[in-house]
């Protein structure tokens, strides 16, 4: 009964928990991440007003509280983490980029980073299509799985009487369905990028024919066209018959 009841408040916690950051909370999957009864979820959800508890302080001290105002830490007055450190990043994905702090390799990577339009958008086609293929291949994989395949996806340890080691498992057909949600964003990223270079193109031929017709303008203008000698030599200006005889 105790498993049962700390399984029920890990529940809770992940709601309030997805909740408290802004996400949509979807009781089926909580219900089926957690191997509960989704139509006891919805009923404990309501009897104990979840969507009615308050977030969680966060540790240390609270927005707008003077707790340590004039205060020294152990080590003494410190005017805090230099400038530019990186003390707190994880996973670098958000981090500020400072060039001088880059590797030999990092530093190439940027160097190669193609900035001209069309190559900038060639460069990206290749990368998408890239991601293509292996969401593709890995679809396919899940596919051939075996009926009742389980793949683990993540383990959660609740604290109580004695600690507790939960395992939260994916089947083949919700891999396929993730897979698939980014499958479309790949391939939607990849028909705009086919659009932009299909302009592209159509403006270069556009500025082409363009560009041709004011040379022959200019021809017609000067009544006369520049004739260059294979051998070197000068040859005579060819003159051009009125174009109305």
């Amino acid at each position: 009964m105790a498993e049962r009841d700390e399984l029920w408040e890990a529940v809770k916690a992940e709601y309030i928990r997805r909740r408290d950051k802004g996400q949509r909370v979807g009781l089926k999957e909580l219900a089926e991440t957690f191997g509960v009864n989704y139509q006891t979820l919805r009923n404990r959800k309501n009897r104990e007003r979840w969507d009615e508890m308050p977030e969680k302080r966060k540790r240390g001290g609270q927005p707008g509280n003077t707790n340590s105002k004039g205060k020294r830490n152990a080590a003494g007055p410190h005017p805090g983490a230099p400038a530019r450190n990186k003390n707190a990043e994880k996973d670098g994905a958000y981090s500020t980029v400072y060039f001088d702090q880059l590797t030999d390799q990092e530093q190439k990577i940027i160097k190669e980073t193609p900035l001209e339009v069309r190559a900038a958008l060639e460069h990206e086609m290749i990368i998408l299509k890239f991601r293509e293929h292996k969401i593709l291949t890995r679809i396919g994989e899940y596919e051939k799985a075996e009926e009742g395949a389980l793949y683990l996806s993540a383990t959660t340890e609740i604290a109580g009487n004695k600690k507790t080691v939960m395992r939260f498992s994916d089947s083949a057909f919700k891999r396929i369905q993730s897979l698939q949600e980014a499958l479309y964003k790949v391939q939607g990223r990849i028909a705009k990028v086919t659009e932009g270079l299909r302009t592209l193109e159509e403006s270069e031929r556009r500025l082409e024919l363009e560009r041709q017709r004011l040379e022959i303008m200019r021809i017609r203008a000067a009544g006369s066209v520049e004739v260059d000698d294979p051998e070197g030599g000068d040859l005579p200006d060819v003159e051009l018959e009125d174009a109305r005889t």
